[in-house]
């Protein structure tokens, strides 16, 4: 399948034909629902923790650096899925991420689709501003897409196909001025990091529906890297049963120290009702 650039067009040199069924996408972080059942909301997050499975970038101009990285997703020591990124980013700070993910075992036997992300921005720092981001999920009953536009001030508008009334505690788009797509949140948590940087990560996703946030703030030296805590919080587009639940949950993520003082995750843990959540590089 080719990749998707940020007009929408595929570009003539996409990945190959993927086997298996794809992972489905829509959240970056470890929602949990009602019930403390997280499965489709743990498996949202890892799939859309996916910037690139075997997709090539659109030109950006500038010198530009890449990196690219695959992970492999479990739920209490259960293989799910694998996913994996590819970025690039330019001197000026301007950034292409394509993204797509696959589930493998029970996972890739009860969920069907195909998921090709792509988005675009401006980085500085760990501040992220998105101007455009697309999703297009195939599964053959109900293909979608979404393409995301964000004003100068940040604020999104999004535009669905086929169209969808939003639902009853949906966020409403106007009042989510600074936050990203999920394609860049997965980019900012998964990329390499200088030492600086590292850690120090605070940033809202808003999904069309619902915004989370993620914090990674507190630094612990670790043998061969460091170690972050922090936490996914829920902030808007959730039931009133969803918020009195629980809103907030455990992250770690763990950096291993790489030649040139960069620092490269290694580990995104999280507990879930199944066991800890794990996304480990391969």
């Amino acid at each position: 399948m080719s990749s998707l650039t940020p007009t929408g067009k595929r570009s003539p040199a996409g990945p190959p034909q993927r086997k298996g069924r794809p992972m489905p996408h829509r959240t970056a972080y470890p929602a949990v629902h009602r019930g403390h059942r997280p499965a489709g909301a743990l498996t949202r997050a890892a799939a859309a923790l996916a910037l690139v499975l075997a997709a090539t970038l659109a030109p950006a101009a500038g010198r530009a650096s890449e990196e690219s990285g695959a992970f492999d997703v479990s739920f209490g020591g259960i293989r799910a899925g694998v996913i994996a990124f590819r970025a690039q980013e330019t001197a000026a700070g301007a950034y292409t991420a394509h993204g797509s993910a696959r589930a493998s075992g029970l996972l890739g036997a009860l969920f069907d689709a195909e998921i090709d992300t792509v988005a675009q921005g401006t980085v500085s720092g760990n501040t992220y501003r998105p101007k455009v981001a697309r999703e297009v999920t195939i599964d053959g009953k109900d293909d979608t897409e979404r393409t995301y536009r964000y004003s100068g001030a940040g604020v999104p508008t999004i535009t669905r196909t086929p169209p969808r009334g939003p639902s009853s505690h949906a966020a409403p788009p106007e009042a989510q001025a600074g936050t990203v797509d999920t394609t860049t949140a997965a980019w900012a948590i998964l990329r390499d990091r200088p030492a600086a940087l590292a850690c120090q990560l605070d940033i809202s996703i808003y999904d069309g529906r619902r915004r989370h946030r993620i914090e990674l703030n507190r630094a612990e030296p670790a043998q061969g890297g460091l170690t972050c805590s922090g936490r996914y919080t829920r902030v808007a587009g959730f039931s009133p049963d969803d918020m009195a639940e629980r809103r907030e949950w455990p992250l770690t993520m763990r950096y291993a120290a790489i030649p040139g003082g960069t620092l490269r995750v290694e580990q995104l843990s999280f507990p879930t009702s199944f066991g800890r959540a794990r996304i480990t590089r391969r």
